[in-house]
């Protein structure tokens, strides 16, 4: 537990980000029909 803590929460931060580029990209699809 004596890792940095800046770097857990970059982690946290990067899935954080994935998953809402993920969500995106599935409303996008789910609008517009075609990607």
């Amino acid at each position: 537990m004596d890792q940095n803590p800046t770097v857990a929460e970059a982690q946290a931060a990067d899935s954080a980000v994935e998953e809402e580029l993920l969500l995106e990209e599935i409303s996008i699809d789910g609008m517009c029909g075609v990607y």
